[in-house]
């Protein structure tokens, strides 16, 4: 069958690298999502007590811009995680090495890793992969980028919606990896939105968190959060769609959340060692915190899942 033709929202463009990180079978493992213009940012992380390096310095590059990036960049292979000071240290200078290999600044790009925790970056293999980095920008498609990302994953994860308004179309498309240490508290293990449409930084936001927590924060595979959990999501306006009104933003909103949730559900279709896909519906709680307890108390019980799995209530 032919592959699908990609709606990718307008003025984003796509780069994919061989650094060998960690695989040495030619596959890329190193991907850059450009905006053409300033974008509204935003981003959702783990809560787990030890972040790793690229959290923490996504995290400071958001509050230092109010809001606003130009690109993802993105690691798989190494997860420079429990690495300390070095690896804070380690993460910036990647974001420099792009930043000269291209019209970026270093405080205009959002950085996530996966892979392997406590060793540091080769930052040998970065400087070495960066300048073909900065040649394919533009000449890669956005499947290349969600392929790029995976690390135990056997098939790349990539979604999108699409809105249209008395303005014109606007565009979301979303991908992202993962098939293990997954039971998202914040965010997943690594997630992309882009968006064309032009919106507010608060908002975009607030909107983000939203359509994790109805998606990626709903799924559980092991009951374990990782070190690098992260949705990174930038909306440039490109398609000069201007998304203001209550309204127009319900409608928004409602996309990035199908978009999030048919992610959602290719993790789990994705978990390591797994053979059933479970619903979870809770009646009669109190409150929304409490259902939501109930249902994790279930979905992550090695009893419940023994159960289903050798398809013995006893």
């Amino acid at each position: 069958m032919p592959s699908p033709v990609i709606p990718v929202p307008k003025g984003f463009s796509f780069a994919t690298a061989s650094a060998a990180f960690k695989y040495t079978t030619g596959r890329d493992d190193l991907a850059l999502i450009v905006s053409e213009s300033p974008a509204a940012a935003a981003g959702v992380f783990t809560q787990n007590l030890f972040q790793a390096a690229p959290v923490t310095v996504a995290k400071a590059q958001l509050a230092a811009s109010g809001g606003h990036a130009r690109a993802i960049l993105i690691n798989a292979g190494q997860a420079n995680a429990c690495t300390g000071a070095a690896g804070i240290a380690d993460c910036r200078e990647t974001l420099s090495l792009v930043a000269k290999a291209t019209d970026l600044s270093p405080e205009e790009i959002l950085p996530a890793s996966t892979g392997v925790i406590g060793a540091r970056l080769k930052m040998d293999k970065w400087k070495a992969v960066v300048p073909t980095l900065a040649e394919n920008l533009g000449q890669t498609p956005a499947m290349a980028a969600a392929k790029a990302i995976m690390t135990t994953d056997s098939f790349p994860k990539i979604a999108w919606g699409t809105l249209t308004t008395e303005a014109g179309e606007v565009r979301v498309l979303g991908m992202a990896k993962g098939a293990g240490m997954i039971a998202p508290n914040m965010a997943t293990m690594i997630g992309v939105l882009l968006c064309d449409a032009k919106v507010g930084s608060l908002w975009w936001q607030e909107a983000v968190a939203a359509a994790a927590d109805r998606s990626f924060n709903s799924i559980t595979v092991d009951g374990d959060t990782s070190t690098n959990d992260c949705v990174l999501a930038l909306a440039n306006g490109a398609s000069e769609v201007v998304i203001d009104s209550a309204e127009g933003r319900q409608a928004l909103l409602a996309v990035m959340v199908e978009v999030c949730q048919a992610l959602a559900f290719m993790l789990i279709q994705d978990a390591e060692g797994g053979t059933k896909i479970l619903r979870i519906k809770v009646q009669g709680a109190a409150s929304h915190a409490e259902a939501e307890l109930a249902a994790r108390a279930v979905g992550n019980s090695p009893l419940v899942k023994t159960a289903f799995f050798g398809r013995d209530a006893n």
